[in-house]
């Protein structure tokens, strides 16, 4: 077995991969969106003789984490033939996936799980709550009436100016987001490829857009895949917008964060809400991630030392100095307890605040100093983090 590179010359044995492992087959836009991944991402093959018997793609994407941009490795299409499954094919794309990113400076990888803890087990960890909500008509959110400035179009009848605003207004939300992930002209392309029944409805404060969202209603249902805003003005705005389809829609579905508190301003707030956890994040590089961090006030130097076996440039103990200096150094000086010892799971859950500094403490049960517990906590944001594409 070989594990490689797919060639552009077989391309044609990724599509018939992917179609045989998942449940529906891709025709139309839909191939379109996969043969331009397949030929713009790192694809890793594994090959029995001239056959492409296993693969998987590695997505060149972003992320924003605690407001520094990271370059992101979002992982998908992982398929394997039912012939060649328990041979250890997947373990080893998985290894060279890992290579791949550090070697294309992809600090993060981002990944939707089909078993939580296949990936757990090779270094990736859960980092964002989702929360699906479906609001009943007699729930719809009615707010007092603004000074509305709503304007709406579709991928099927454009706005171009409307358009070119609202993907401007959602990078620079994502820049602001903790887990935001900026979208480029390819990204849009396949949001128009796989969902071309969106419409799109902004808000705007004289020439600027103060908010928007993204829709689909089929099936008495109003379905939302974006809701962006800037303040709680365009966020009511919008839902009256929304609430405005009740004679034409039965229930508005979506999902938000589970930190959100959502619902909190509406009349009826008690309606269906379901959390779910279908996302999971690894940092590729440690030393290269910990560079860019963004690092608050903390007043003693940091010792961290990470377990890693699939990515062995990570196990190394980092020093953090007070000028976020980061070396690698030998550990036979350093006192243990003064050391954060934790797995690349933990750490990467940690360092992109889905977990604590003490919940993360608690769940790698290795502690460390109070003092140094403390300047931990000092020393990383805490806002927690969201993220809501799909590859």
């Amino acid at each position: 077995m070989e594990i490689k590179l797919v060639s552009q010359e077989d391309e044609e044995q990724a599509h018939r991969l992917r179609d045989y492992c998942f449940p529906t087959k891709y025709t139309g836009a839909r191939r379109d969106d996969f043969q331009y991944w397949v030929r713009h991402s790192t694809a890793i093959g594994a090959y029995d003789k001239e056959n492409l018997v296993g693969k998987l793609l590695i997505l060149p994407l972003n992320i924003t984490v605690h407001g520094v941009n990271f370059k992101m490795g979002g992982m998908g299409f992982v398929a394997t033939y039912p012939e060649y499954r328990n041979e250890g094919i997947m373990k080893k794309l998985i290894v060279r996936s890992l290579a791949e990113m550090r070697k294309n400076n992809q600090t993060i990888s981002v990944l939707a799980p089909f078993s939580v803890s296949f990936y757990r087990h090779f270094g990736w960890e859960l980092f964002f709550d989702k929360l699906h909500y479906t609001i009943p008509k007699e729930s719809f959110p009615q707010f007092p009436i603004q000074s509305d400035r709503m304007k709406r179009f579709s991928f099927e009848w454009m706005d171009e100016e409307g358009y070119s605003k609202i993907q401007q207004f959602h990078n620079e939300h994502a820049l602001k987001t903790n887990g935001g992930m900026q979208r480029d002209a390819a990204w849009w392309q396949r949001l128009a490829r796989r969902e071309p029944d969106s419409h799109f409805a902004y808000y705007t404060k004289g020439d600027s857009i103060a908010g928007y969202i993204r829709y689909e209603i089929k099936d008495l249902t109003f379905f939302i895949r974006d809701f962006v805003t800037d303040g709680i003005q365009a966020e009511q705005s919008l839902w009256n917008f929304i609430s405005s389809h009740q004679a034409s829609v039965h229930a508005i579905k979506g999902a938000t964060s589970a930190a959100s508190h959502f619902g909190f301003q509406f009349v009826q707030p008690q309606f269906k809400k379901e959390i779910t956890q279908d996302v999971m994040i690894r940092i590729v590089d440690v030393y290269a991630f910990l560079k860019k961090y963004a690092w608050e006030h903390y007043e003693h130097s940091l010792y961290l030392r990470v377990q890693d076996p699939f990515a062995p440039w990570n196990e190394c103990l980092f020093h953090i100095s007070k000028d976020r200096e980061i070396e690698i150094v030998k550990d036979r000086l350093i006192e243990r307890r003064r050391v954060l010892s934790l797995p690349i799971t933990v750490l990467s859950a940690m360092m992109t605040g889905y977990l604590s500094v003490s919940e993360a403490l608690h769940y790698a049960n290795h502690p460390v100093r109070k003092e140094d517990e403390e300047n931990w906590k000092s020393a990383l944001p805490t806002s927690p983090p969201v993220f809501y594409e799909y590859f």
